[in-house]
């Protein structure tokens, strides 16, 4: 990866918007920050903070309140409309609206800043729509009219078409909102292999904060005193942005599970043992009732999960009682409605 020259880099710039005769609305200020070719970026924050915004004035769709915008070591300002889409192709949430065409016609229309006046497709036109067509996986589609497919195959035939763009830079406004787990996790995996695959920079921003810890390589993180913190997700955790940024009083991020769960207030603590599956998938259901599992010597009681004979056995040794269930479900069932715990430090709790 060449670090030496950035794709993209900003220098005091601060975004948002101005009506006249009224002071300008500053979500984002003094912000400074390069992104290189092969980053994969995932640009987060809670609700309204300025995402959407900041890519629109990026890709110069608004203008910025202050501050400059260098594409390849050139000033934003001095590029027109026409040199500027060579440089950047953006994928918003709107561009469903583009209309009912054939799926090859709308991935064709990503070659417009490169076609002679006449929109004529050239021989090598035609072989980078058919790569962007081959790598989203959307061959099979390509006669098909938008109206026909599903929202995740719409949001491959826009990503395509920006492929089909070829710019150094690609933006994306949310990409994988109001897909299914599997879509995002195909979008995001498709998305990271084309940054890395063709040498350029893609920055997206989500809400889904558990796909862009697992696969960002920088984040872009706008904190809750609306800065921006750029770095590795991983140092980012550990340096306590991300639990500044997002913690509220009901839901925690847990820095050693990488997650964020619901602070409910612990009323026993359970040790866990077995094989880690299941341990796993105890421990969360427990957690939904209060119930936390500890790994060292201060617990209420253990649960032992043993394969025997073909069965899987949830053992519990728990305030003196010893009971044996056949799934997860059936020990949370008798914790809700009629156990009775005395813990070490003398609480009593009769049901959770």
């Amino acid at each position: 990866m060449n670090r030496k020259h950035s794709v993209l880099s900003v220098s005091n710039l601060a975004v948002g918007y101005k009506e006249k005769h009224k002071p300008a609305n500053i979500l984002l200020d003094n912000m400074k920050f390069s992104i290189y070719p092969r980053d994969f970026v995932c640009l987060i924050g809670s609700n309204g903070c300025g995402k959407s915004t900041l890519l629109r004035t990026i890709a110069g769709i608004q203008k910025p309140l202050k501050g400059e915008i260098f594409i390849g070591g050139k000033k934003i300002v001095s590029l027109d409309r026409h040199e500027l889409s060579k440089e950047i192709s953006i994928v918003l949430t709107e561009n469903f609206g583009i209309g009912n065409a054939p799926i090859r016609s709308i991935v064709g229309l990503g070659r417009y800043p490169h076609n002679n006046w006449l929109g004529v497709l050239s021989n090598e036109d035609i072989k980078i729509i058919e790569n962007a067509l081959q790598v989203t996986g959307l061959f099979s589609y390509e006669n098909k009219n938008m109206l026909e497919l599903s929202d995740g195959i719409r949001q491959k035939v826009m990503i395509a078409r920006a492929l089909a763009q070829d710019t150094p830079i690609i933006l994306l406004d949310e990409p994988t909102a109001f897909l299914d787990a599997p879509s995002k996790l195909e979008i995001i995996h498709m998305l990271r292999n084309m940054a890395k695959q063709f040498n350029k920079a893609v920055i997206l921003s989500t809400h889904d904060l558990d796909l862009a810890l697992q696969s960002a390589d920088m984040i872009m993180l706008i904190t809750k005193d609306q800065k921006i913190e750029i770095d590795t997700p991983e140092d980012l955790v550990l340096n306590g942005h991300f639990e500044d940024a997002f913690n509220k009083e009901d839901v925690k991020f847990s820095i050693q599970q990488g997650i964020f769960k619901m602070n409910s207030h612990v009323k026993i603590r359970l040790r866990i043992n077995g094989d880690k599956t299941r341990s796993f998938w105890t421990e969360r259901a427990l957690a939904r009732i209060g119930i936390a599992v500890h790994h060292e010597d201060d617990y209420d009681g253990a649960v032992d999960i043993v394969s025997d004979i073909g069965k899987v056995e949830w053992r519990l040794n728990c305030n003196s009682q010893k009971k044996i269930f056949y799934s997860v479900g059936e020990l949370l069932r008798h914790f809700k409605t009629h156990h009775e715990v005395t813990t070490k430090k003398g609480f009593t709790i009769r049901s959770l």
